[in-house]
């Protein structure tokens, strides 16, 4: 389901949430653009960081762990090393790599229940058709949709842009209606409404970048009107990973 309305929501996450007080962290600078490189001390699972009871009880002095460190064990094809390094992938935008939790469902769909979804009547279809459907509750209820039926699967994100552009793009877009994009978006997320303006007559409007390479929050503010049907912004830039 697509609506016309622009809603921002940002969560506000304390850093020290993922933080393991009963382990001591280390890390160290490791190349010139920046990154920190953490030692193995800094290798936590989730459940591990999610067991810290309250923020208050956490060391403030002690360095934070981000979130891709501290969810990086559950990603098992990240426990190598290549030409001596551990492996950093980087390509999610074309493949994502899937955690522990994913591979176990997937090897257990498979070994005991794999079969045609909606398209059968007898026992494995039927048992494959449910958990189908409550993986789309679930999704329902995570994001607070009004219902599961609004929530659509689709092969990957060019596929659901092009889904949303091609269907209610060209259903709903009139001329002089706007679409707001930023000059950093993934070509996939372009195209399809470069070709849906020159199908309807809505017009492109392109939010440029600031000097630390982010979006121009003001300037996408200014833009904003009753004339804005849709704005898409990147949650991270496959070209700036910011």
């Amino acid at each position: 389901m697509v609506t016309t309305a622009v809603e921002w929501v940002f969560l506000k996450f304390h850093p020290s949430r993922f933080t393991n007080p009963n382990r001591p962290l280390t890390s160290r600078c490791s190349n010139r653009l920046g990154f920190r490189r953490f030692s193995s001390s800094a290798s936590l699972s989730v459940a591990a960081a999610a067991s810290s009871s309250t923020v208050s009880e956490v060391d403030p002095k002690r360095e934070p762990v981000s979130l891709g460190h501290a969810t990086r064990p559950d990603f098992p094809i990240l426990h190598q090393e290549v030409n001596g390094s551990k492996l950093i992938y980087l390509d999610n935008a074309a493949t994502s790599q899937k955690p522990t939790s994913v591979l176990k469902a997937l090897q257990n769909y498979y070994a005991t229940y794999n079969s045609n979804v909606h398209r059968g009547i007898h026992y494995l279809s039927a048992k494959a058709t449910n958990e189908y459907e409550l993986a789309r509750k679930k999704v329902a209820t995570f994001i607070n949709a009004s219902d599961s039926s609004e929530i659509v699967f689709t092969r990957n994100a060019t596929e659901a842009i092009n889904l949303v552009a091609y269907s209610w793009g060209l259903s709903n877009l009139n001329a002089e209606d706007e679409i707001i994009v930023t000059i950093a978006e993934h070509h996939s997320a372009i195209v399809p409404w470069q070709i849906v303006a020159q199908k309807t007559g809505a017009i492109l409007k392109f939010v440029n970048l600031t000097p630390d390479e982010v979006p121009d929050t003001a300037q996408l503010k200014e833009m904003l009107s009753r004339k804005t049907k849709l704005v898409v912004i990147h949650h991270v830039s496959n070209m700036l990973g910011r």
